[in-house]
């Protein structure tokens, strides 16, 4: 009963959801027909363009460039480890599991350190 009524909820929400937004995007496109030298950060008709663009190169960096970042692949070796150790020490259990995951806790922290350094 309950996945009939989710069904027929999802249903009633599709069927729904095209004719608003239909609405919606005419009441918008008159909108802005009406003011076209209206400059905003919104879509509007008139800058719509489709196929191929020409790309405006990037601003240039306000201050000093980033600093080189290193490989960081030991980093992500040791946080996957420390992840696979506690799930493993969960698995496990007892006293011996609780060891083994709060190692594997230790190695995915001290992984999450180096990464984000």
């Amino acid at each position: 009963m309950r996945t009939l009524s989710l069904i027929l909820l999802a249903g009633s929400l599709a069927v729904s959801m095209p004719s608003s937004s239909a609405a919606q995007g005419q009441s918008a496109m008159r909108a802005s027909a009406a003011t076209p030298a209206l400059v905003s950060g919104a879509p509007v008709a008139a800058k719509a363009s489709v196929g191929v663009q020409r790309l405006e190169p990037a601003p240039a960096p306000l201050g000093k460039p980033a600093p080189f970042r290193g490989d960081t692949r030991q980093n992500r070796a040791l946080m996957i480890v420390g992840g696979a150790g506690m799930l493993t020490g969960m698995v496990i259990g007892g006293d011996s599991g609780t060891l083994i995951s709060v190692g594997g806790g230790v190695v995915f922290l001290w992984g999450l350190f180096q990464y984000l350094q």
